[in-house]
């Protein structure tokens, strides 16, 4: 059987505990009938994480996530996990596997098992929806054009005083546009 792992990230305890003890009802009869979902059960694929979370900012993103079983992200299986406040995201990005507070029992091991399966089909799908939002310590922010002429100049060697006579610009706007993109890059 293939191996499987489940990291729940949320800030209500009790849903949390809800969530994991459906799991692991879920995990334990998946096992006991393995044999009637084969694609499941396939140990060509290796192990899967499975990884719930909320949108907050907090828990990070899909690609910054670093996996306590050494998960390789294309083996990780991503489900955001939404109140009815964040419909606005599911109509935003329609890809993503997620599952509401709301729902029941059933619907949630239902949503798993079809998400599951899918992924084991396809398991580049989930690759590219873990990209699609990311938290915001991953966003880097686009530089400008005057940026990204500043730091190309600087690059080649030349001086901000020689770098402000050639833009027409002055030594000080050179030097706050130069500062402002290696704020941006993170470069200090």
């Amino acid at each position: 059987m293939r191996k499987i792992q489940f990291t729940l990230f949320d800030s209500n305890n009790f849903y949390l505990q809800g969530l994991r003890l459906l799991f692991e009802d879920y995990l334990h009869a998946l096992n006991e009938c393995h044999h009637t979902y084969p694609q499941l059960a396939s140990e060509e694929h290796g192990q899967v994480e499975i990884v719930l979370r909320t949108l907050e900012n907090r828990w990070g993103c899909a690609c910054c996530y670093q996996s306590q079983y050494q998960t390789p992200l294309h083996r990780r299986l991503n489900i955001v996990i939404l109140d009815d406040s964040t419909q606005h995201y599911i109509q935003t990005y329609p890809l993503l596997l997620s599952i509401y507070r709301r729902d029941s029992t059933n619907v949630i091991c239902n949503k798993l098992h079809e998400a599951l399966t899918h992924f084991c089909q396809q398991p580049w799908l989930d690759l590219n929806v873990g990209n699609m939002w990311k938290c915001q310590q991953c966003r880097i922010p686009e530089l400008s054009n005057c940026e990204k002429k500043v730091l190309r100049l600087m690059s080649t060697g030349m001086s901000a005083c020689t770098i402000a006579n050639m833009l027409h610009r002055s030594q000080k706007t050179i030097s706050t546009h130069k500062r402002s993109a290696m704020r941006k890059l993170n470069l200090r």
